[in-house]
């Protein structure tokens, strides 16, 4: 075989010629056809994608948020919302945390007060925020709260709450729940 030419088969000349040779009624070519055929779709299958489908996610945490009346001596109630984070990974996940980065709250009308799940960039931490080193099996609280001047700016119904938390791998959106504003007083 030294010295042949070589020429490279594209999947639409190969694809081409097992149709032709399927269409002759003889047994032989087309047995041979479609072993070719489908000798080529393994091989196409295991070739990777331009966009690498079968990649992982990165490592992230387990969260979970809720939102509490908090009762003020003075005055109408604020609204507590917390996330609570775990690092169930077994690699160390940074979070923004601090005075320019608190956990990221949005009140929404939400007559049904139904889970609804939102995110966006603009729920983002920037990109030089503080972070809080988790090491795996960590756990911390993030809190924000939501005092009733601010409150008092939305009509009274049903709100819904969601908290986003930013990662060192990526941005995690939660639900924390509905409320009813305004706050009842607590007992």
């Amino acid at each position: 075989m030294t010295g042949a030419p070589t020429r490279l088969v594209t999947m639409v000349q190969l694809l081409g010629v097992s149709f032709k040779t399927a269409l002759v009624p003889e047994v032989g070519p087309m047995r041979s056809s479609i072993r070719l055929l489908v000798l080529v779709a393994l091989c196409a299958c295991r070739g990777q994608g331009p966009t690498e489908m079968n990649r992982l996610a990165p490592p992230t945490l387990t969260v979970s948020a809720s939102t509490r009346v908090v009762s003020v001596a003075s005055g109408a109630p604020n609204l507590e919302v917390s996330a609570l984070l775990r690092n169930a990974t077994t690699v160390r996940i940074g979070v923004a945390v601090g005075a320019h980065c608190p956990l990221f709250v949005r009140v929404f009308p939400d007559p049904t007060g139904e889970y609804s799940g939102s995110l966006d960039a603009s729920m983002a931490c920037p990109p030089d925020a503080s972070m809080l080193e988790l090491a795996p099996g960590d756990t911390t609280m993030l809190t924000r709260v939501l005092r009733a001047d601010t409150l008092a700016s939305f009509a009274p119904g049903t709100y819904g709450v969601n908290v986003a938390v930013t990662t060192s791998t990526g941005l995690i959106g939660l639900w924390a729940g509905a409320v009813q504003l305004p706050l009842a007083r607590g007992p």
